[in-house]
């Protein structure tokens, strides 16, 4: 069964390292910062947090830290939702998505790093 459990959360990591290497790509490509892009980051974003809770809930001894990064990809989900609506991109904003790209540049590393222990 240990195997199986195994087996099942390299697949969940594998899959969140994709979610978040999307989410990467994003916040770091230069596209226009317009409706359909803070569209295509917020999907981006909700399918990585699913992501995140299938592991959690694979997972019964969830580090307090993963709980965090999870809790704040869920507040991220509203200021990207405000902005796909067309509320300007006021500097409150900007800090929140400069926190984004750090906090998924280091989820990646987090993952990448399991991954390699596996």
């Amino acid at each position: 069964m240990k195997f199986k459990r195994e087996t099942t959360m390299l697949n969940i990591l594998r899959e969140a390292q994709e979610q978040f290497q999307k989410i990467h790509k994003l916040l770091r490509s230069n596209a226009l910062r317009n409706s359909a892009y803070y569209a295509h980051l917020n999907m981006a974003t909700q399918e990585a947090y699913i992501t995140m809770n299938e592991g959690m809930c694979a997972n019964t001894t969830v580090c307090h830290q993963c709980a965090e990064h999870r809790d704040f990809l869920h507040s991220m989900l509203s200021v990207l939702e405000e902005l796909e609506a067309g509320n300007p991109l006021s500097t409150d904003y900007e800090t929140k998505l400069k926190t984004f790209s750090e906090k998924v540049t280091e989820i990646l590393k987090k993952i990448s790093a399991v991954l390699t222990s596996f």
